[in-house]
């Protein structure tokens, strides 16, 4: 890739990176149990002079303050996410997870190790910027209701007062050094429910006895798609997914109930609770409908990450500058779920997608999949994109 003017000669902090990719890789914890993360964590910003401590549980914070005497008042605050997904690593990497059934398959390592290499560089370089730099190695971002509303509660954006927040993800669906910069939605809100039909168990070969709750099953989750083909404005999005059923225990029995678990995405709050009334609607009458009933247990989760126009405004030139205007585009909107949303209720700032995607090295194994790595040249441009989002608005 070409880079721009601005991109730092941070060689030796990438170097950190890596080598902090590599432990956090090796030693994955999942969402609220990342207390060895979190030592780690600890004692990687003791080591470069920082006073860091704990927050939400597992998480850690620290601040940095600038010495150039401007942006007198003005609080940046810069996030990392910690936590690993509960999945066995199929990657084959020399530093795969010694964690029997927890990996970092989202790329949170990566973004912990950069934030770290960050801190060393914000330590020695001090007197380049001013106000004050917040860290926040937020825990358990892949479990709803997730780590970031704790931090908020915690007091991560008081004292002193956060007036601009940033984060990045490395993202494998985009080509490698591509930001990805969008206004507006970019990230889904992302809701979960369980629901249980209940019939009445018999004999296989005595139907006529029974409720079938395996067949009410069946039909409630085709019945359910027509919340987005049928219910929802076609310019809109909306994603309702089955992800788990489980019912039965022999295959000559009707059982008694079937349990399901599911997510509805959005891009609104309004949409979303627009599909959970008409999920309810059909879930009911479509069981009623068969003989059985069914109860739901709607979770509204993760708001949609929401960049504001004046945000993307202000950090384009930046990042342009940083990595090249060509590597500066407009991604595609996800329906995945980010915490990172809660931050983004409460001050300015925005949320960017950085590429990792490499087809020549083949990495482009998708996120939460048991192969999926990353291509770490990226951690130089990373580095580079949150340097220069310091200077830019704390300058």
């Amino acid at each position: 890739m070409k880079t721009g003017e601005n991109m730092v000669d941070v060689g030796m902090y990438a170097q950190e990176a890596t080598n902090y990719r590599h432990y956090l890789h090796a030693h994955p914890e999942p969402s609220f149990e990342e207390h060895a993360t979190q030592l780690y964590i600890i004692d990687r910003l003791q080591a470069v002079g920082l006073d860091p401590y704990p927050i939400a549980g597992t998480g850690v914070t620290a601040t940095v303050a600038g010495t150039s005497g401007a942006a007198s008042g003005k609080v940046l605050l810069l996030r990392a996410d910690i936590d690993a997904l509960r999945l066995t690593e199929e990657t084959g990497l020399p530093f795969a997870s010694q964690n029997p059934g927890v990996m970092h398959a989202c790329g949170h390592d990566g973004h912990t190790a950069t934030l770290l290499a960050v801190a060393h560089w914000l330590v020695e370089h001090q007197g380049e910027f001013g106000g004050k730099v917040k860290l926040i190695f937020q825990p358990a971002e892949e479990l709803s209701p997730g780590g970031a509303e704790p931090c908020v509660q915690g007091g991560i954006l008081r004292s002193p007062d956060v007036t601009f927040v940033f984060g990045m993800h490395l993202w494998n669906s985009l080509p490698f050094g591509q930001v990805g910069l969008r206004a507006g939605p970019l990230l889904a809100e992302a809701d979960r429910f369980e629901l249980t039909v209940t019939g009445k168990g018999t004999h296989a070969a005595q139907p006529h006895l029974g409720a079938d709750p395996i067949v009410a099953a069946s039909h409630v989750v085709t019945a359910i798609q027509t919340i987005v083909s049928r219910e929802t404005n076609p310019l809109e999005s909306l994603v309702v997914t089955i992800g788990t059923i489980e019912g039965g225990s022999a295959f000559n029995i009707i059982p008694q109930a079937v349990h399901m678990t599911g997510t509805l995405r959005a891009l609104s709050r309004e949409a979303a609770e627009l599909g959970a009334v008409s999920l309810r609607r059909i879930v009911t009458h479509t069981a009623e409908a068969l003989g059985t009933s069914a109860t739901l247990d709607y979770e509204f989760g993760y708001p949609p990450v929401i960049n504001s126009a004046e945000s993307v405004a202000f950090l384009r030139p930046v990042l342009e500058q940083a990595v090249g205007a060509e590597n500066v585009v407009l991604p595609e909107i996800s329906m995945g779920g980010e915490d990172f949303a809660y931050y983004l209720q409460q001050v300015p700032g925005a949320f960017v997608l950085m590429g990792t995607r490499n087809d020549e090295k083949g990495l482009v194994a998708p996120h939460h999949n048991p192969r999926f790595t990353f291509d770490e040249d990226v951690f130089p441009i990373a580095i580079s994109v949150f340097v220069a989002v310091v200077r830019a608005y704390l300058s």
